[in-house]
């Protein structure tokens, strides 16, 4: 992949120019945009505990990463050679796998039934690429519940806003458009995340469709040790840091006109998803720094966004597995990601996930050899986003169990 390529050609001198070139190219407007965001209302992680139905929270979760949090899971490849679905597309583990993968794909009476309501449009004035999204959405099942946004995910792109927004369904907001074709669509952690979160706040009795929101700001090749690089770690914060948060408060401030029907919710910043680690495992020094970096970054994200609290799940950068063959920065990377969860001030506020079973056997029985995007394989995309979901449930359970004691406490006193 062409993102890999350019990480391991990169030296660390044309990473740091690099990184320089982009904060000066990019400085003035991030720092402006910064600068208006500042005045900002706080997001505290004040959970809403009261049972009528419109004043229910509208929460937000933010996943952040490189290119395995743009994601690079197939949805479909048909073999040349043989005419059929390449094994661990998301096309072939709905229909090999029903019981676990059938309901992200629409059965086929609803196709034909969105086809006579006119979804999949025939409009000349309609781009080849918006017939594609039409027909894509057409075809996976869209949940009614939880919206997606994102930024462009286009690598140079640090413009802090919202490039795409709908209800999740499979293949929005995933993979690095600059590298696709109009027709090609992927999937990232964002829809196992998407899904099981969604069900687990899931409210048949609330009045309003929508219970959570996704933002998802990522781009693909870029490091934690210079990209992401968090004000506390020196030296110049990140461009992409800064990216971040100029985005998530940005897109906070703008719910009511991305999303009308929510404006009158309370918006509640639910919690922060990360996964990423490839970049920083191509350099000693990187991988040798990651602890204190990633550390950094969850006070850092917390301190700027002005939500002590903030739960943080962070993924582990699994995808090269448990061979003995695995290099020393990559595994130093790993148990980096890992340990950051067991400092004391992270205790029950940061879970990290051990990714490596998610690793798959390459090409046949994935789409293909690219270990650094898990082999494009589509169940590893799922089981890392469905990981993440699953930790970020038990921090918000865990957060809101905090508060409630504090609040009972409170009011005995």
């Amino acid at each position: 992949m062409i993102s890999h390529a350019r990480a391991m050609a990169m030296s660390l001198t044309l990473s740091q120019m690099l990184s320089l070139l982009l904060a000066a190219y990019y400085g003035a407007a991030v720092a402006s945009l910064s600068s208006a965001s500042a005045s900002a209302s706080a997001y505290d992680y004040e959970p809403h505990s009261t049972t009528n139905a419109n004043t229910k929270p509208f929460r937000v979760f933010i996943l952040v990463g490189q290119s395995n949090m743009v994601g690079h899971g197939q949805i479909t490849n048909i073999d040349n050679g043989t005419g059929l679905e390449k094994n661990a597309t998301l096309e072939w583990l709905t229909t090999n796998v029903p019981d676990r993968f059938g309901m992200l794909k629409k059965q086929l009476h609803e196709v034909a039934s969105d086809e006579e309501d006119g979804e999949v449009l025939d409009d000349d004035e309609r781009s080849q690429t918006a017939k594609w999204e039409v027909h894509q959405k057409s075809k996976w099942t869209v949940r009614p519940d939880v919206l997606m946004a994102c930024n462009s995910r286009i690598g140079t792109d640090l413009d802090p806003y919202v490039a795409e927004h709908d209800n999740l369904y499979a293949g929005l907001c995933a993979g690095e458009p600059e590298f696709m074709d109009p027709w090609e669509f992927q999937l990232g952690p964002e829809l196992g995340f998407g899904w099981t979160v969604g069900n687990a706040f899931f409210d048949i009795g609330t009045n309003n469709e929508n219970n959570i929101l996704l933002l998802k700001v990522a781009w693909g090749g870029k490091s934690l040790a210079v990209d992401f690089r968090p004000p506390s770690s020196g030296n110049a914060p990140g461009p992409y840091y800064e990216s971040v948060i100029t985005t998530i408060k940005n897109t906070l401030n703008d719910i009511e006109s991305l999303f009308p029907k929510e404006s009158v919710r309370p918006v509640q910043l639910s919690g922060f998803a990360w996964h990423q680690g490839w970049n920083d495992g191509c350099e000693d020094w990187m991988a040798q720094e990651y602890e204190q970096n990633l550390a950094n970054l969850i006070r850092d994200v917390r301190t700027d966004l002005n939500v002590p609290g903030l739960p943080f799940a962070i993924a582990s950068t699994g995808m090269v597995g448990y061979g003995d063959d695995v290099d020393l920065p990559r595994k130093q990377i790993i148990n980096a990601e890992l340990n950051v969860a067991t400092y004391p001030e992270f205790k029950r506020n940061v879970v990290s996930v051990d990714t490596r079973p998610f690793a798959r056997d390459p090409a046949p029985a994935s789409p293909t050899d690219m270990d650094y995007h898990w082999m494009s394989n589509a169940e590893s995309y799922w089981l890392v986003g469905e990981s993440l979901g699953e930790a970020m449930i038990g921090l918000v359970a865990s957060c809101e169990e905090k508060h409630n004691s504090k609040q009972r406490i409170s009011e005995s006193a």
